[in-house]
């Protein structure tokens, strides 16, 4: 029997804030300090293998390949495949995280969703990331004005996909079980992969409307916030 819908966990990253953004004005600061655009100036180019390095190295982590420490490798990779001179990559990522956690920037309409929603749902936050970064993007984005609470990998100890990572948020919502949850996010590996494997309701945002090739279980899906708040309003949850 599925319980009455009570509890909405939400993805942040390329769901509610707008990480591309945030990422190039963080890579773009972190670059010139760390004195690399004398050598070769930042530009779209630059960013391109950075994102090719970063993605592999959280595919990785995602997967349990590699711990949260080693991903500063990323760096190492980037300047190398990017025809940079060495630089120290824990330092990179340490200044890096610093300005990342100076953004925040919510894509338009999501504050808007929250709102709508939060007066109907408990909403939380569950995210893979940096916690002191995550936490203060989330504080300059407004999100937090609709959330009960926050959830990153940093401090659970496991990251999406893995079950343990939804087991430890569950356990510290009161009265939350898989099936008076739903999780809300972008990513079929992260989100839909780990609501999948923790045996929770799932709504995957795919404004690109992109194919699910790799036929990940999905029990919902939506292409804008408009089909968001219909979904989880309009329907019998």
């Amino acid at each position: 029997m599925i319980l009455t819908l009570r509890f909405l966990l939400f993805d942040a990253d390329y769901t509610l804030l707008d990480f591309p953004a945030d990422m190039r004005r963080a890579l773009r600061t972190a670059y010139r300090a760390m004195g690399l655009d004398a050598v070769r100036p930042f530009s779209d180019e630059v960013l391109a293998l950075y994102e090719s390095c970063n993605d592999r190295w959280w595919a990785n982590y995602e997967k349990g390949l590699c711990d949260k420490k080693t991903l500063s490798s990323r760096f190492r990779d980037f300047f190398r495949e990017a025809n940079l001179p060495a630089r120290d990559p824990a330092e990179m990522n340490r200044v890096y995280f610093d300005a990342l956690g100076q953004s925040g920037t919510p894509y338009p309409g999501a504050l808007d969703l929250l709102h709508a929603l939060s007066r109907r749902f408990s909403i939380y936050i569950v995210t893979n990331g940096n916690a002191s970064s995550q936490k203060t993007r989330f504080a300059h984005s407004g999100i937090l004005s609709y959330v009960q609470d926050v959830f990153i990998s940093d401090e659970i100890g496991f990251a999406k996909p893995d079950k343990r990572f939804f087991d430890a948020a569950l356990s510290r919502i009161p009265g939350a079980q898989p099936e008076n949850c739903i999780v809300v996010g972008d990513s079929l590996s992260a989100d839909m992969h780990g609501a999948a494997n923790a045996g929770i309701r799932s709504v995957w945002y795919n404004p690109d409307r992109k194919a699910n090739v790799r036929s990940v279980p999905v029990t919902f899906e939506a292409d804008s916030y408009d089909e968001i708040l219909r979904l989880l309003t309009e329907k019998d949850l």
